[in-house]
Parts: C-alpha cells; structure tokens; sequence
C-alpha cells in the first residue's frame, strides 16, 4: 500500500508528463493540477483501486469537506500553493516514494487521471457532492468534517463507476 501524499506525487508528475509531451495544448487539456483538482483526484484514485482491488490505496482518511472529499495530510503539506498549480520537487525521497507503488496501484492512478484528469476542479468538486455519492451521504449524516467510510466508497465507485465504465 502506498500513501496519500506518493499517490499525489504521481499524480503531479504524470499531469507534468502529459503537460511536456503536449507543448502545443491549444486546448488547456494538461493545465496544472490546483490543490483542488488534485484532492478530487485522489479520492477518485482510492475510489478505483477499493473497487478494483477491494483495499485501499492508501491509508490516510478523506474527510468531508466544504468542497468535497479531502486527504488533510495531504493538505497541510500542499496548502502552500492556495489556489495555485502544484509542484513537488524532484527530491529523492519523492522519487523513492513514487517507486515504491505497485502496478496494481499504478493501474488505478492511471485509470483515475485517465478518465478524471480531463474535467475542471470544479466540475469534480461538483461529481462528488452528487445525490447519493460517499461525501453526500456522509455530509447529509455526520456533517462537514468527517470521514468519509472506505466501505461507502468502495461501494459507490463498484456500483456507478467500474460496473458503467
């Protein structure tokens, strides 16, 4: 298993990657990632890899939060860029965490950027505060400001994501 903050330094990276291969994105497609859209991507990410794998990507905790589903550990460590593009720096600890991921987790980080990568932060933060999806539930429940259940994601992303992809 990895963790929260080695998934969203690949998630960062690979949005680099496809940013560089595409120096003539006419259409904005590879934008920067905002702390924002990286938060949604990331709960997407562990949404994929329960369904798929029936265990989590990652052990830190999404919380229901104003704007959707949020890894605080990750947050206070990226809070730094506002509302700016992210940046991890090419440090060797980075890398050794991005290393260390498995294929299986690679295969639902890529899946997840796949398929989610192309929307605006906003259009995500809007897809997770949905009827019936994990942090709506949840909000509608406990309120802001409580984890969201494994098991309710897993669920929601078996039933509406993979079985309809």
């Amino acid at each position: 298993m990895t963790t929260a903050f080695a998934a969203a330094t690949w998630l960062v990276w690979q949005n680099d990657a496809r940013r560089m291969e595409f120096e003539t994105d006419e259409y904005g497609a590879y934008e920067g990632l905002t702390h924002l859209k990286l938060q949604k991507l990331l709960y997407f990410a562990q949404g994929i890899h329960l369904a798929l794998e029936n265990r989590p990507l990652f052990p830190e905790k999404i919380m229901a939060w104003k704007h959707g589903p949020v890894v605080p550990e990750v947050y206070q460590k990226l809070k730094i860029f506002g509302r700016g593009a992210v940046s991890i720096e090419d440090t060797p600890k980075n890398v050794e965490a991005v290393e260390d991921i498995s294929d299986n987790e690679v295969e639902s980080l890529n899946l997840a950027y796949d398929n989610f990568a192309i929307f605006t932060a906003w259009q995500l933060r809007n897809m997770t505060h949905e009827d019936g999806a994990p942090w709506d539930v949840t909000v509608r429940e406990h309120g802001f400001n409580a984890e969201i259940p494994t098991e309710l994601i897993r669920e929601y992303f078996a039933r509406n994501v993979i079985e309809n992809a």
